[in-house]
């Protein structure tokens, strides 16, 4: 039996993550943002056979120049998963209610667009907690995408923190509990009342890739950060343990940020320390890198998108 890979994208503009940054009544800058890069995220999978989980968030369907190409890129096989309403980076810090409306409101406009409604989540940011899983399961939820178990959390944690100065502290909060750093690093069914734990009674969760032993992360953002060379070897670690593959991207990672109806927009901030390399290395170079891993992870293993992983005999607990 292969082994078992899926590629989730974050399809978080930069409106999303600034707070209204270049949203007009059209979608203005975020219209350009997410038209190019989803058709570069389709061009670029295409050859290899991919169809990838897209987390977007609600606000992206309120502009109706963008609904061709959401229900293409859905109509292609694309899954289309739930990343909340309006992306709120503190949203392990919301009510129970502001929670669930944030997950419903994005539901009624992606069944709106595409006829079809979410059964995945992933909070904004990795921003989680467990009292999301009530509320997920509620609705019909069958997984959940937001545990990152890296030992690079309490970093990666001071680097957003900094790099979202001036904004309020809610938004500069990112990751989840602490606890989820220790989590079952392969998908698991968890607790009731925790993501972190095996279960019975809870959701499905796929947590982002990280390696054995050194819960290193094993993701797009770091691998343009580290280069090929070293994830190169990180790759073999994790497949001669027979691991299960979940690799973690953004759309910023299909974008040319060098375009002119880009280059001279860009928000502030986004100069920060937390996602500086998709934004400012050129689109070949990105390209390069991650078709360079992605072929070498398909020598081994077979792609699916989360959902069908998450519906796989294993979990038919």
């Amino acid at each position: 039996m292969a082994l078992q890979a899926s590629v989730s994208i974050d399809v978080d503009t930069l409106s999303s993550i600034y707070k209204g940054f270049g949203c007009t009544r059209t979608g203005g800058y975020t219209f350009v943002e997410l038209h190019t890069g989803l058709e570069n995220m389709a061009r670029f999978f295409e050859p290899f056979g991919i169809h990838a989980t897209l987390f977007m968030v609600g606000n992206d369907f309120n502009y109706a120049g963008n609904h061709a190409y959401i229900r293409e890129v859905h109509k292609a096989g694309y899954e289309i998963a739930n990343h909340s309403m309006t992306h709120p980076q503190g949203f392990r810090w919301l009510s129970a209610g502001e929670k669930e409306e944030e997950i419903l409101r994005m539901d009624e406009v992606c069944n709106q667009v595409t006829g079809s409604k979410p059964v995945g989540f992933r909070s904004p940011g990795w921003n989680m907690d467990d009292t999301a899983i009530p509320v997920l399961k509620k609705h019909g939820y069958i997984y959940d995408s937001s545990v990152f178990p890296t030992i690079l959390m309490p970093v990666m944690k001071f680097a957003h923190w900094a790099s979202m100065s001036g904004y309020k502290p809610q938004d500069r909060t990112t990751m989840g509990m602490a606890k989820y750093m220790t989590a079952p690093l392969v998908p698991y069914r968890t607790d009731a009342s925790s993501l972190s734990r095996k279960g019975q009674n809870g959701l499905i969760e796929i947590p982002v890739t990280v390696t054995p032993w050194l819960r290193l992360p094993f993701f797009a953002t770091l691998l343009l950060f580290a280069g090929f060379g070293i994830y190169r070897h990180l790759y073999r670690f994790i497949r001669q343990r027979l691991m299960p593959i979940h690799f973690q991207m953004h759309l910023s990672d299909f974008v040319d940020y060098r375009l002119p109806e880009l280059a001279d927009q860009m928000p502030p901030h986004s100069q920060g320390a937390y996602v500086p390399q998709a934004l400012h290395t050129p689109l070949t170079q990105k390209l390069d890198i991650f078709r360079r891993m992605i072929d070498l992870i398909s020598r081994d293993y077979e792609f699916s998108t989360l959902q069908q992983w998450a519906c796989g005999e294993e979990f038919n607990l």
